[in-house]
């Protein structure tokens, strides 16, 4: 006797002709051999189970079956990363190293097609599933055959199914009939198709195969019964399993076959009289015997069908008869043994699979209820009955147990294999485990509202609110303990008298209370009302009451059930957050929501009596350098002082708000002159520019102040606003310390610009800016190389600047040092977390604006920043273009030495745009460089671009330098860059920009996924 092995079996199904009648060849034939099989159930569409995603049985499972794609790409990575043999039966494996056994299917359709072709057909549609390689296989076989015989391919004639099955057919039939394009015959996918085919040609008119010649694949059980018998492509069940046993114990015996290769199964063509082979039904004496064996089977299969209807009805009885459920009471065809374990965290969290429930019916061995199992290592194979043991006559049966809410766990079952599986799919005996997993999340729902009810007591005794019920038929209202002591401020006392309790309401709150509780009440409808108790104390006492109409089986309401709370302290708490939401907290100024209501309200007043007002932007001139010398307790200290001195000098005329920072804001809401806006200005001005005390000092400040007017400058409150911090800008750039009120014209020369400087000033302190990360790739391993950080921006609205638009700006006003400086802090950080996590070679790749290497401090902040963050200098790479390069070349190449000495990478960035003096590079320091974007998008179709990246990347490989192609989008330019030994790519291809969690996501992904 040979080495006994167990094998795993996973499918989706376990029953019906195509799944039933390979199982039972699979188990035949491994029990012959004195094997084990354990057959996994991977999804069930009709019970929501999804494809298979747990690692089952990996560690106790010698070898693998998979029978069409069943199973998570996790799961499958896990089979095939355990090293043991795997065969895939029905499909193209999706890894190298694993074989795979096919159906001749593309031969097998094409020897139909030609049959029908050799019968004089011509005009041929094709009807079939896409979807799965079988079919695709098939549908390629059809166009074989037309193309072997000169026939041109009509798209017209080619018709997707949604499925396999006999409706989907029957309505892609009609779509064919109702294109109006003429046909003589059909080749289905599917018999089942065929069936549907011909049942519609039939309604139409069209008989089989008088008008319409019909052949399917597959030889179903019905096919020789069929009106017409069908033509069909007959394949072996048989010979797929006896091919994957046969691979998989020449593999565990150490044979030499090789493991990744494919097999094909050939396949038969069986003419019938759908095609036109026969004009009458005249059947050979074995055809007849095979006939008459079907029908017996068939009405075996009927008989059992009704039978596991019956008990499956008796089980069901039984499992609803108490709030839990045994598993003895629904499993009731073949199986004789079980064991559900359900997921259960262990001590440390991790999910493990612990016994449950089981049952013997012949007094077999049983696993302890309570012992708990890693996945890996279930189902318990120490405790499988004697006749599921190795060539025993049972199979091992796992089954998922879940619904579309939850995961339950694992049921095994143990027993003969039922031969009504090979004829009727979804046999009524798997029904049991979607019963199963509802009555255990009925079970669980039992438990929660037991726990709930617990609680809900303990609540009624232990809370301070109060609870009513107030019987309407008798109109009668009951109080308990905790009502009577939310008003026990009240010298009256509760009495059953509904009208009781409107006398204690306060009378402005009368009219609320009798609207909560006016009837009719309409179903559904919640009662929540606030409302205030008068009280003999010196405040009133703020309640909250809720209640529930019950209704009677009529639906007509019988009472209401309700709570009452004392919710006082709350109502004050309330006010105070208000008071909080509109006013600012350090300086007591209104904030911007207030000021934006009171400025609409000014608005409408002048509207309705026609009249001017006026709208000041103040922001402090030297702040920054107060916060950075004296501490931002000094400037807060200066604010306080600031919002002091403005109140003196708006007092009542108008309103002040602090908008965040050192930005106010003030309103003038009825102007008699317009001069009035020019003297509050200055005023405003003069207060300012007096000394303020801080830290014993006398700090000098100044402002400027930015002003707009109603009617003139605008009509709506944003559009007032907006213009004065415009004309508030102005004022700065004047240098300073002074009035600009805002003129159209300055507006339409600088609205935008404006606009956008403003918010580029404010968009670092807000935090508006982003870094997104693409990554770079070594071309020749395909392993990741590192990232670029590009930068950014989303306005408050949401609007996302593009950076050609805002970085030019940025560089134009000087924005760019703080901005460049915080990116590269920013991508730092990034990627020493990155190295943190494991990814010690990875490069961050920093664009350093022009500005910012011309700065003589250049070199010492890209130092402190890399000291700051911890990141290792060899892994930053600072990319210049080429026009920054050469500006005052010798201080650029002294520039690019220092930093190239601690180890700091140098890239010319957007190489080719610029002089693309390649003779210089000799002299600069630089490791890398990086083709523009717009000669590798049009390499593919311009010669001349193609030769300028060939020859750069070769001259810059004698000079030493290495080589990004940037912008790279398609397979074909990633191919053709590396026929010319590009050194790394980046582009959408291989990778779109990303936030820092995203690209630490991707990563991980990416190490999980296989090389």
């Amino acid at each position: 006797m040979g080495k006994r092995y167990r094998i795993g079996v996973i499918a989706t199904h376990m029953d019906g002709e195509y799944y039933g009648r390979l199982l039972t060849h699979l188990h035949k034939i491994l029990r012959e051999k004195e094997c084990q099989l354990i057959a996994i159930q991977a999804a069930d569409d009709d019970s929501g189970i999804r494809a298979l995603e747990h690692a089952i049985a990996i560690d106790i499972i010698d070898a693998w079956i998979l029978i069409l794609p069943s199973s998570r790409p996790a799961f499958v990575d896990e089979l095939f990363e355990s090293g043991k043999p795997i065969v895939c039966v029905g499909f193209q494996s999706p890894d190298d190293e694993v074989g795979s056994i096919l159906v001749d299917n593309r031969n097998g359709m094409k020897d139909a097609v030609l049959h029908l072709i050799d019968h004089g057909h011509r005009q041929i549609a094709y009807v079939g599933h896409m979807d799965e390689y079988d079919l695709r296989q098939r549908f390629a076989g059809y166009c074989d055959a037309l193309e072997e015989r000169g026939i041109v391919l009509d798209d017209r004639l080619v018709i997707s199914a949604r499925d396999n099955l006999l409706e989907a057919g029957a309505e892609a039939a009609r779509r064919l009939i109702e294109s109006g394009v003429a046909f003589t015959a059909v080749a289905a996918g599917t018999d089942f198709t065929a069936f549907g085919v011909i049942d519609t040609l039939r309604e139409h008119g069209r008989m089989t195969p008088d008008d319409v010649a019909v052949v399917g694949f597959d030889d179903t059980y019905d096919a020789d019964t069929f009106d017409p018998p069908l033509t069909t492509v007959r394949q072996s069940h048989e010979a797929l399993a006896q091919e994957a046993c046969r691979i998989l114990i020449d593999r565990l015996s150490g044979g030499r076959e090789s493991p990744h290769r494919t097999s094909f199964v050939p396949v038969q063509l069986i003419a019938r009289q759908s095609c036109g082979c026969k004009k009458a039904l005249v059947l050979s004496s074995e055809e007849m015997l095979s006939l008459r064996q079907t029908l017996s089977n068939l009405r075996s299969t009927l008989q059992r069908v009704t039978i596991n209807s019956i008990e499956m009805t008796e089980g069901l009885i039984k499992a609803t008869e108490d709030t839990s459920v045994h598993i003895s009471d629904l499993f009731w065809s073949q199986y004789h043994w079980g064991c559900l374990a359900l997921w259960e965290p262990d001590e440390f969290g991790r999910r493990q699979l612990v016994v449950r429930q089981i049952f013997s019916r012949r007094g077999d061995p049983l696993p302890p209820i309570g012992q708990a199992f890693p996945l890996k290592q279930f189902p318990p194979v120490d405790f499988l009955p004697p006749t599921a043991e190795f060539g025993g006559e049972d199979i091992v049966l796992l089954h998922p147990v879940k619904t579309e809410m939850h995961d339950w766990g694992i049921m095994t079952l143990a027993g003969p294999y039922d031969p009504v599986n090979e004829w009727v799919a979804d046999d009524l005996s798997m029904q049991s485990f979607t019963i199963l997993a509802v009555t255990l999340e009925r079970e669980a729902l039992f438990k929660r509202n037991r726990a709930m009810a617990d609680k809900l007591e303990i609540v009624l005794r232990t809370t301070s609110d109060g609870i009513w019920e107030w019987d309407l038929e008798k109109n009668r209202m009951e109080w308990n303990i905790g009502a009577n002591s939310v008003m026990s401020r009240v010298a009256e006392s509760l009495t059953d008298n509904p009208l009781s309790l409107l006398t204690l309401v306060h009378p402005a709150d009368v009219k609320k209370v009798e609207k909560a509780f006016a009837f009719p009440l309409p179903e559904g409808r919640r009662i929540t009302v606030e409302f205030r108790i008068r009280s003999h104390e010196e405040r009133d006492i703020w309640v909250f009451g809720a209640g529930e109409v019950i209704r009677d089986s009529s639906g007509s309401p019988v009472k209401i059930i309700g709570s009452v709370a004392d919710i006082t302290e709350k109502k004050e708490s309330e006010a105070r957050i208000i008071e909080l939401a509109y006013h600012d907290a350090l300086t007591g100024l209104p904030n911007r929501v207030l000021f934006q209501e009171r400025l609409e309200k000014a608005l409408e007043r002048v509207q309705r009596r026609p009249g001017k007002l006026a709208v000041f932007m103040i922001d402090l001139d030297r702040f920054k350098f107060v916060n950075d010398t004296l501490g931002h307790q000094a400037g807060d200290k200066l604010l306080q002082q600031v919002a002091d001195r403005l109140r003196v000098v708006v007092a009542e005329k108008g309103t002040i708000a602090r908008l965040g920072g050192d930005e106010f804001i003030v309103l003038l809401p009825r102007l008699n002159r317009e001069e009035e806006a020019t003297e509050l200005a200055a005023s405003l001005l003069r207060n300012l520019d007096r000394p303020f005390e801080l830290e014993g000092q006398q700090i000098y400040v100044a402002a400027s102040v930015g002003t707009s007017l109603y009617p003139d400058h605008g009509a709506d409150s944003d559009t007032l606003i907006r213009y004065a911090d415009l004309a508030m800008y102005h004022a700065k750039e004047n240098g300073g310390n002074g009035l600009e009120l805002y003129m159209p014209s300055l507006g339409s020369r600088n609205d935008e610009r404006f606009t956008m400087e403003t918010g580029l000033r404010r968009a670092l302190d807000r935090g508006e800016f982003s870094l997104l990360f693409q990554p770079q790739f070594h071309l020749a391993t395909g392993e990741l190389y590192g990232a670029e950080a590009l930068l950014r921006w989303e306005t408050p609205e949401g609007r996302q600047i593009p950076p050609c638009e805002f970085i030019p700006l940025a560089e134009e006003t000087g924005l760019i040092i703080p901005i460049g400086q915080w990116v590269l802090e920013q991508a730092c950080l990034a990627c020493k977390r990155w190295y943190d996590n494991g990814h010690t070679s990875l490069i961050v790749s920093v664009n350093i604006s022009a500005l910012q290497f011309q700065s003589d401090l250049f070199p010492d902040a890209v130092r402190q920043v890399l000291r700051q963050t911890g990141t290792d200098p060899t892994r930053l790479c600072l990319e210049i273009t080429e026009y920054t390069a050469v500006q005052n070349l010798e201080r650029s190449i002294r520039i690019l030495k220092e930093l190239a000495g601690i180890g700091v990478k140098f890239a010319i960035d957007d190489f080719g745009t610029g002089q693309s003096q390649l003779v210089l590079l000799r002299k600069f320091p630089a490791h890398h460089i990086k083709i523009d974007t717009t000669f590798i998008r049009d390499m593919m179709e311009q010669p001349d671009d193609e030769a300028i990246v060939r020859a750069v990347i070769g001259l810059s490989h004698s000079l030493g330098l290495t080589v990004t192609a940037e912008g790279v989008e398609t397979e074909g330019q990633m191919h053709k860059l590396r026929q010319m030994n590009c050194d790394r790519i980046q582009g959408y291809y291989t990778g779109r920009p990303m936030t820092s969690s995203q690209f630490k996501a991707w990563t991980k992904r990416l190490n999980l996924a296989p090389q």
